[in-house]
Order: C-alpha cells, then structure tokens, then sequence
C-alpha cells in the first residue's frame, strides 16, 4: 500500500474499496484509512442531525412545509 492510498465507501454494496477500484459516483470518500470510510455513514446521519437542528436548516424546513411535506424534520 501506497502513503498516498485512499479510501471510499460505497453507498450501494455498503462496503469499504480502495483507489485501485475505482470508486464509482455512489461512493464517499475520500478517507484516509479504511475505518474512517467504514465509519463514514455514520458521522454523515451526526452531521446531517446537527445541521437539521441548527438555525441554518430554517429556510428549508419551511420550503418543504409550504410544499406541503408533511416530513417530521425534529
């Protein structure tokens, strides 16, 4: 392995690949070890909750409440 090998996480088989595999568009990344991939979708739900609970989602929030989306966002 290469100083330089990164890592992804792929969205669709749920699993961990390498530079060498070409990550395709359903992967995030990239990450600096296999256990920051791995745990990758799991700190994106943390930020996502956070920024959901913050000021900055209150524009959107009300979008989709005049929109019509009866989706509970707390």
């Amino acid at each position: 392995m290469s100083a330089s090998q990164s890592y992804w996480y792929n969205l669709t088989t749920e699993s961990v690949v390498q530079d060498d595999e070409r990550p395709s568009e359903d992967c995030l990344g990239p990450f600096g070890s296999a256990a920051e991939a791995e745990d990758s979708p799991a700190v994106l739900v943390e930020y996502a909750r956070a920024w959901l609970d913050s000021e900055e989602s209150e524009r959107f929030r009300e979008m989709a409440a005049e929109s019509g989306d009866d989706t509970e966002y707390n």
